[in-house]
């Protein structure tokens, strides 16, 4: 009761309290772009304002898209034109460059990296950037020219260098010096050197004993309940899921349908007159064909030339088609899985007493054509009008529409079992809009057009043992099988160390796989057994005719004799010592950088808002 009445006491001056925090957040929202005080306060924000937050950064919706539409277009020049797929994965690539070029900057003022004048002048002249080793100004023939760059060095035109300068003096160097400072814990040894060298050129001769753990499922015991259950909880913290969401949904799929295919047998029936009537066919392939393999350049194609090819290299109904035509003959239009084909005979010969044939073909394949897409399009648009007035169930009737379900949707989710990509569906499933029932609107990806309806909520928690029960059956089963794997490997070696024979072994047991006498460098991974750490590590400290295991492979564990190794070259190893040095030391060093940065985001305050726009 006390706790009431001081509540009620304390009431208006809360009431006061948000007022003011309204006022000034009206207020100081005009002066920085709309952002929420309150929300500032209690430490969120709003999307409006940034879609995401690093250590106190924010990364604003517009610099974000502006970002990527930049990656997008540098795709594009390069004859790529990103799809769904590809530009969620460009968007997280921007996403992780942001969290990392703000961590790094923030480190490099709180160390106090800087660079001089000087500096500057020392890296343009002896370690320029990439941009500028690769800008056509210092190429010749495609190579960069030191003389070309030295002359723009030394005779500037105008103030074309000042902002290359402030770009080295304000990021470029000091990102250098960063990443000087990360390397300069790197060391890389002669043994490390030379080891390496012999993982990769010398030649050991191995034979062996594979236990592969599937192999002994018969002998191993399935796990009961009280173990899947025990396992489940010591490891509940891996079980604890956000909230998810289940739906159903109505998909059309985007494929062609009669029409595309009586559409493009016109085409077809076109190129051919056009070619009968004395146009080039070469010039028409390279016109119409849609076969990938035609095209050389942006420019040019192979004008459809197939070369000479014999009876059954290509698929059925071409190959009869082609073989049935005489020289100088088109055949077609030709139905394949590919499309319809046109083919003109060159010549004819026999080779080893097998027909061939000279030709040339143009691939018409037979896409979605417009009519079909407005169509499918119209269907959809007409299936979500009746389940948004009648309900999702009366549209599936009245439609004859079949559904599918999608369970345990995330909210980062990018996918739908069924559908493939398709980021849409999943944000309407997550809208604060969206309730239990709610129908959305058209929604597409490249396949298809779906119509999708919220079945159903699941709060965040543990996942129930029941729904993760098969999961952690299949990881207790592995674990058996390898110990089971590894108890049989102990005996195996303590039999060959008695002086039983490998292959009198193998024989008597089924579930041992012979190693045969197998030679290869170290790096590459023997037979049957693979690449593996442990047994590359136990060779390189064994002597020939040793007997190493038992040692654990990706599939159960292995027991090896070393037969021979073969002598190491000490001039070959001089001419790729450096090499090898200087190898180790780079991929050293960016693992270094990589573990730096790694623990530099563990525990930094980063707030994620791209859901709200993707």
């Amino acid at each position: 009761m006390a706790l009431m009445t001081s509540m009620r006491e304390r009431m208006h001056v809360v009431l006061w309290a948000l007022l003011i925090l309204f006022l000034l957040s009206m207020t100081i929202g005009g002066l920085v772009g709309g952002a929420n005080i309150i929300d500032e306060i209690f430490g969120r924000v709003n999307p409006a304002d940034a879609i995401g937050v690093v250590e106190g950064n924010r990364i604003t919706p517009d610099e974000f898209i502006r970002a990527v539409n930049i990656r997008v277009e540098q795709y594009r020049s390069s004859g790529q034109d990103p799809d769904e797929r590809l530009l969620h994965n460009i968007r997280n690539e921007v996403w992780d460059n942001y969290i990392q070029d703000i961590l790094i900057y923030q480190k490099i003022d709180e160390i106090g990296l800087t660079a001089t004048d000087e500096e500057v002048l020392h890296h343009l002249r002896n370690n320029p950037p990439q941009f500028l080793i690769q800008d056509p100004t210092f190429l010749t023939d495609g190579v960069f020219d030191p003389a070309k760059y030295e002359q723009a060095i030394n005779n500037p035109q105008g103030n074309e260098w000042v902002e290359i300068e402030q770009f080295m003096k304000n990021t470029y160097i000091p990102n250098y010096k960063l990443q000087q400072y990360i390397a300069s814990s790197v060391v890389v040894t002669n043994d490390e050197v030379y080891n390496q060298y012999i993982k990769d050129n010398v030649d050991y001769t191995i034979e062996g004993i594979h236990i592969i753990g599937r192999k002994l499922q018969d002998e191993v015991a399935q796990p009961t309940d009280d173990e899947l259950y025990t396992y489940y909880i010591e490891h509940l913290d891996e079980y604890i899921k956000d909230e998810t969401r289940n739906i159903r949904y109505a998909s059309w799929k985007k494929s062609p349908e009669k029409i595309d295919t009586s559409r493009v047998y016109e085409e077809a029936l076109s190129i051919i007159e056009e070619a009968n009537s004395g146009s080039d066919f070469a010039k028409l392939a390279d016109q119409w064909t849609e076969d990938p393999s035609n095209q050389v350049t942006p420019d040019s194609g192979r004008g459809g030339n197939l070369g000479w090819f014999g009876k059954g290299q290509m698929v059925p109904t071409f190959d009869e088609a082609a073989f049935s035509a005489d020289a100088g003959e088109i055949a077609g239009p030709v139905l394949s899985r590919f499309g319809y084909h046109i083919i003109k005979v060159h010549d004819t010969r026999q080779k080893d007493g097998n027909d061939e044939i000279n030709a040339s073909h143009i691939l018409l394949k037979i896409n979605m054509g417009s009519q079909t897409r407005e169509s499918l399009r119209r269907k959809a648009t007409r299936f979500s009008y009746d389940a948004q007035d009648f309900g999702f169930e009366a549209a599936l009737d009245t439609h004859q529409i079949s559904v599918q379900n999608a369970d345990n949707l995330e909210s980062l989710s990018i996918s739908v079992k069924g559908i493939g990509y398709l980021r849409d569906v999943v944000q309407f499933a997550f809208n604060d809009q969206t309730e239990i029932g709610t129908v959305s609107d058209r929604l597409e990806n490249d396949n298809f057009y779906v119509i999708a309806v919220l079945d159903s909520i699941i709060p965040e928690g543990t996942n129930p043992f029941e729904n993760v029960k098969g999961k952690i059956s299949r990881i207790l089963t592995i674990d058996k099988q390898k110990s089971a794997a590894l108890v049989l490997a102990t005996d195996i070696k303590s039999k060959v160390d008695d002086g039983a024979t490998l292959t009198d072994l193998v024989s008597d047991d089924s579930r041992l796989e012979l190693v045969a006498t197998d030679k290869k460098k170290l790096s590459r991974g023997f037979n049957s057994i693979g690449r593996s750490y442990g047994i590359i590590g136990a060779l390189m400290n064994s002597e020939v005719g040793n007997v190493v295991g038992p040692l654990e492979t990706a599939r159960g564990y292995a027991v090896v004799r070393l037969l021979d190794v073969a002598p190491i070259d000490s001039t070959d190893f001089q001419k790729k010592e450096v090499n090898i040095y200087t190898s180790l030391t780079n991929n050293a060093q960016q693992e270094a950088f990589d573990t730096w940065l790694t623990e530099l985001k563990d525990g930094v305050e980063i707030i994620d808002n791209r859901k709200y726009f993707y």
